[in-house]
């Protein structure tokens, strides 16, 4: 039996090894090798390019005579063909034989073109806008004080259009219903009446739980709703400083009962909005921190003009009461404005105070002049010396001019013997006031028109009128009017009186009797005789 021995693994392993070196080392030398033979066989190659070139040299000299070649001469290239003509050319002469009829139809293309783009911006715009207004997200609360007087409602339907959610007070609980009917569900009526102080905590506590609410009104309550989420104030405008539709009192200073018929006045028009602010002032610093991406909350307090510029002769409950609160929210501004210098929060810094001077609208309320009918029925109160002493006075500053349709209806009624003897001030659109306090409640940025330029309009303006700027007929002649010297202004007011007392001396008929418009018609004659007979 013959033993088969395994070879090792290892030595089989050396064995390749030295054969794989033999076989580069037997590669590497025939590479040299042929490199080598290469180098050898090409050592004159550089200079192939020498040797002929003395070929051609010793040809050309111990050679024969090579024939020259014929030279091709100076030659002259051809001109460039003449450029094609314009295709313009046609439009440039029809352009110049017609220049209105050219103009004409560019600027129509384009306006044709900006008023495209510019109604596809807006009803892009106005679709975003709708969109919006209909989704439940309305977090800003606008406070209306005085939701039941005649300023009130166009201001709290454009507000609400705007997309603020309106909480307004109201005198009565008869207005709530009459007033929440008439929006879409974002306005919320609470009761405040001014002339019962009472009911001041029963509003801010109907306030509170207003802003834990979802809106609209037919919205059903979330219980598991975050506070972040809740409705916040972004700004609260009060109407109770305005004159009410109830005539007020005019008589002299001497006449009117500080107690009796001052006090409540004062309370209804001064001391209860004051009192509301104050109470709305924690709420105004609390807000959401992303309410600032908002513009700034403001507080707006309106204010009668005449009262509270100038102030009128029989009309010192009304000018006492305006000039208590103009100079209460003056204060208040000024203390915002250093809180906001030093406070760490920078909650101060984003609250605004304004005041508006209302003039005349065409509401017909806001005037301190006396009225003309029954010009003598206040002076029944008076005592027979204070007739004595004011009532002349009381009765040329109440003549005043009765409206006519127009200026040329004034001037044939002096010929018509109708006693029109002027022009009355032309009152100015509600839609004034209340597009001038939108703009304040939003920044100036509600006017998105012209490509955002109205934006940029609005918010320039409101930066230039400032914290108090005038609204209506005849508020900025009372505004101008009280910069004036008080012996001028004196002299200027007493003009009326004055033109009066001298028509009071020319005239043979007692002063104070107004004749009836329309008299009895004469007596007959026959009628007379057969009376005798």
């Amino acid at each position: 039996m013959v033993t088969m021995h395994k070879r090792p693994r290892h030595t089989s392993r050396r064995a390749e090894t030295l054969l794989m070196e033999t076989v580069e080392e037997y590669l590497q030398s025939v590479e040299e090798y042929f490199f080598s033979s290469l180098s050898a066989a090409t050592t004159d190659l550089p200079n192939i390019h020498d040797a002929v070139n003395r070929l051609w040299l010793d040809i050309s000299r111990y050679g024969p005579p090579i024939p020259s070649l014929p030279a091709l001469g100076d030659f002259q290239l051809p001109p460039p063909p003449p450029p094609p003509p314009p295709q313009l050319q046609p439009s440039a002469t029809l352009a110049s034989e017609h220049p209105w009829i050219i103009g004409s139809l560019a600027v129509g293309i384009l306006g044709t073109g900006l008023l495209a783009g510019y109604t596809t911006v807006r009803s892009r715009r106005k679709n975003h806008h709708r969109v919006k207004l209909q989704s439940n997200d309305r977090r800003q609360v606008v406070v209306v004080l005085g939701g039941d007087t005649a300023l009130a409602l166009p201001l709290i339907l454009d507000l609400e259009a705007k997309g603020f959610i309106v909480i307004a007070s109201v005198s009565t609980p008869e207005a709530v219903s009459v007033l929440e009917q008439q929006s879409h569900g974002y306005v919320r009526a609470l009761v405040l009446d001014p002339n019962e102080p009472a009911t001041i905590s029963v509003f801010l506590r109907s306030l509170a739980s207003t802003l834990s609410r979802r809106f609209p009104l037919s919205a059903s309550g979330d219980p598991f709703a975050s506070p972040a989420s809740h409705p916040y104030i972004q700004s609260v405008i009060c109407l109770l400083t305005l004159p009410t539709p109830t005539p007020s009192i005019h008589a002299p200073l001497e006449h009117i009962s500080l107690r009796n018929t001052y006090l409540p006045f004062l309370s209804a028009t001064h001391i209860t909005p004051l009192q509301v602010l104050q109470a709305m002032m924690p709420l105004l610093r609390t807000g959401p921190a992303r309410a600032r991406d908002k513009g700034k909350k403001s507080i707006i307090v309106c204010l009668p003009a005449i009262d509270a510029r100038v102030g009128l002769p029989f009309a010192s409950m009304q000018a006492m009461s305006a000039a208590g609160t103009l100079r209460g929210v003056e204060v208040l501004r000024r203390e915002i404005n250093l809180a906001s210098l030093t406070d760490q929060t920078e909650s101060m810094k984003n609250i605004k105070v304004v005041v508006a001077d209302v003039g005349l609208l065409d509401v017909g309320i806001y005037s301190s002049v006396p009225p003309q009918d029954n010009i003598y029925k206040p002076m029944e109160a008076w005592s027979t010396s204070e007739k004595l002493a004011y009532g002349p006075a009381f009765v040329s500053i109440s003549h005043t001019a009765r409206p006519s349709p127009s200026r040329w209806g004034a001037f044939t009624a002096i010929f018509k013997n109708k006693g029109l003897y002027g022009v009355a001030r032309a009152p100015s659109n509600t839609r004034v006031f209340v597009d001038n306090i939108v703009s304040v409640v939003t920044g100036g940025r509600h006017n998105p028109y012209f490509f955002g330029l109205g934006r940029i309009i609005g918010q320039t303006r409101n930066w230039l009128r400032g914290e108090r700027f005038s609204i209506g007929a005849g508020a900025t002649t009372y505004k101008f009017a009280s910069y004036l010297p008080s012996s001028i202004l004196d002299t200027i007011l007493n003009i009326p009186a004055f033109l009066i007392s001298l028509r009071n001396c020319l005239i043979p008929v007692e002063p104070f009797v107004k004749p009836p418009e329309i008299l009895p018609r004469p007596v007959q004659p026959a009628m007379i005789n057969s009376l005798f007979l």
